[in-house]
């Protein structure tokens, strides 16, 4: 019932091999993406909450979502605004952390409608569309806060705020190619199971020669061999143009190249010599970016730790009246974190000496900083030496950020429950650890794109 056999064959051939290109670049693409898009978002959220411009869930809603729900958007009252925004951002948030920790992103399951809410989701804060003008009530808002710090005389919160939206209208501009690719695909595999179970072959004898009347059998067949699938009124319509229309045989073909896989959608072959020189540089650079993040990081770990620990050391009246507090012995400063292997159902557990890991990230945040701006000596030794010599660099420091990333993220967590026992408050680095996190994904996709250039 797929209409003309021969064009049908060359539909599904050609659907084949997009789905094969977009499972194996677009989607990591789109997760890559999604991972660049929460913690840009996270850094600039991060500045305004520290500014108290916004706050950090004041609500404290905590529901648990397994699909992607779009926040709200009407007007914001006139009293109280700066509260519902901040609600509304806040569950934005946590819809951007579901799509990157939990949410299933595979070609399968990114159908029209799941692909129409997650665009909806992506521009609920359109940085394409900023400012006063904008359609979206919660953008306006959220711009007329964010203007506040970027036009006001804080010079360096101006600059990372400047820098922030810079990174995100980039991100947002390639997750709409990416949405594009996939929504377009998602259509022509509709229209392809429309020609499958409801289009009466040419040569059926009942083929009829009007639009309109195709149109009914079209949806009246589809409605009994695919009663559970959405109806596209407008997908069935260009499947009806693609049958009878005048330049049908046009269409069709226009179709059949829209799906080819061009030698620019295919990622560029590693090319010898310097250019796979370039990507490790660059895997470098994507390293020492968090440098900041890092050292800020350990800087409120250190914090922390100090809190808790006085507030135990202080112990009770007759210890502080008579002088008998006994200094702390090195060990007080080992901390049991947990931490989650890749595959791993349980968790596993390491003794962390804080002092230790505390001088070596501050080495390696120093480090960092040094090659972060690409140009200096430190940079310059870096590009002369040989390539088995800088890969090795670059794997030795990609080991070192995923371990200095997990135990941190293990400290937070030790800190953060026993504040929360000692009814205190501690400070979080969920923003530092997205941003380094952010880092490391970025670097060791460069370091694939090497090996994969030198294999």
């Amino acid at each position: 019932m797929e209409g003309s056999p021969e064009f049908f064959d060359q539909l599904v051939a050609a659907l084949d091999g997009r789905a094969n290109w977009l499972a194996a670049t677009v989607i990591p693409q789109l997760k890559e993406t999604l991972t660049s898009f929460e913690a840009n978002f996270e850094s600039v959220m991060g500045l305004l909450i520290r500014k108290g411009l916004l706050r950090e869930d004041p609500y404290k809603y905590d529901q648990d979502f397994t699909d992607i729900v779009v926040p709200g958007d009407e007007p914001l009252p006139e009293f109280e605004s700066a509260d519902e925004l901040s609600y509304r951002l806040s569950a934005f948030r946590r819809q951007v952390k579901l799509l990157t920790s939990q949410y299933s992103l595979d070609l399968g399951s990114l159908g029209l409608a799941r692909l129409k809410k997650l665009s909806a989701l992506i521009f609920y804060v359109n940085w394409l569309d900023f400012g006063e003008g904008g359609k979206s009530n919660t953008t306006k808002a959220f711009a007329r806060v964010f203007m506040q710090v970027r036009m006001g005389a804080d010079t360096i919160a101006s600059k990372v705020l400047k820098d922030g939206e810079i990174q995100i209208v980039r991100v947002q501009q390639q997750l709409r190619g990416i949405l594009a690719d996939l929504i377009a695909y998602n259509r022509e595999s509709w229209k392809a199971e429309l020609r499958r179970v409801a289009l009466p072959h040419p040569s059926a004898g009942d083929r009829p020669g009007k639009r309109d009347e195709l149109l009914r059998v079209m949806r009246r067949n589809f409605a009994q061999a695919a009663s559970s699938q959405p109806w596209y009124n407008a997908l069935a319509e260009e499947v009806a143009d693609e049958e009878l229309a005048p330049d049908g045989a046009e269409r069709k073909a226009r179709l059949l190249a829209s799906l080819a896989i061009l030698e620019t959608d295919k990622p560029p072959a590693g090319a010898p010599g310097q250019n796979d020189r370039e990507t490790l540089l660059e895997a470098v650079r994507m390293l020492s970016r968090p440098h900041e993040e890092i050292a800020t990081a350990l800087a409120v770990l250190e914090e922390n730790e100090k809190l808790l620990t006085e507030t135990k050391a202080r112990g009770g009246w007759l210890r502080r009246l008579f002088g008998t507090r006994k200094s702390r012995s090195p060990v007080d400063r080992i901390y049991k974190v947990q931490y989650v292997e890749a595959g791993a159902s349980a968790p596993k557990t390491e003794p962390v000496d804080f002092a230790a890991f505390a001088r070596e990230t501050a080495k390696k945040a120093s480090l960092f900083s040094v090659l972060s701006s690409g140009s200096g000596p430190a940079f310059r030794r870096l590009e002369a030496t040989g390539d088995e010599q800088l890969a090795g660099f670059v794997d030795r420091q990609l080991n070192d950020l995923l371990l200095i990333h997990r135990r941190m993220e293990g400290l937070n967590m030790v800190f953060q429950a026993r504040a929360m026992q000692d009814k205190k408050t501690a400070r979080g680095i969920k923003v530092e650890l997205l941003t380094i996190k952010n880092s490391i994904v970025k670097a060791n996709k460069r370091r694939h794109e090497y090996k994969d250039a030198a294999n």
